[in-house]
């Protein structure tokens, strides 16, 4: 896992247009350790720079709140990859990731969303989304937890990381 911190959304991860990202509630493998991260403007997320290359895979844990939809974004200067996620259907919406974007049930109404791409990155976002390929409502909620960005074009099993990668 190539992300800091990949489950302390309140630490080198950087909240913009957001309440301050609250943990400790039910998460997707039974912890009281997902976030729950509300909007209060549009385009509320949060982000981590990182500078990466080459074939990578971008997976976090997603439950609906009082959002249904999740947004992934890579930032591929000076352009943007996004990939949009139906949190109450399951669905996979309006995609832009460059090699392929999916959604798997993990029960309990968790969601892994995925997304795999061969760019050189500087950022990765997660948005509260508001419905498919909108992020621009002033309010809204979702329960994320486990972020994970790795190289290769697989999701492997979820690994935590503090202040350094794990490889």
């Amino acid at each position: 896992n190539l992300l800091l911190q990949s489950n302390q959304f309140d630490t080198t991860w950087n909240a913009a247009n957001l309440d301050t990202p609250t943990n400790g509630f039910e998460g997707y493998d039974g912890s009281n350790d997902a976030w729950l991260i509300s909007k209060n403007n549009a385009g509320g997320r949060v982000e981590q720079n990182i500078s990466q290359s080459g074939a990578q895979t971008l997976s976090i844990y997603a439950k609906a709140n009082t959002s249904n939809w999740l947004a992934l974004r890579i930032d591929v200067p000076p352009a943007a990859k996004v990939g949009y996620f139906d949190l109450q259907n399951g669905l996979v919406g309006v995609s832009d990731t460059g090699i392929d974007t999916s959604i798997e049930s993990v029960g309990n109404g968790w969601y892994r969303c995925t997304m795999q791409f061969n760019y050189t990155i500087s950022v990765v976002r997660v948005y509260v989304a508001d419905s498919d390929g909108a992020v621009g409502a002033t309010s809204g909620s979702i329960y994320i937890q486990d972020a994970q960005l790795e190289a290769g074009y697989f999701a492997t099993p979820y690994s935590d990381t503090t202040t350094a990668a794990v490889t």
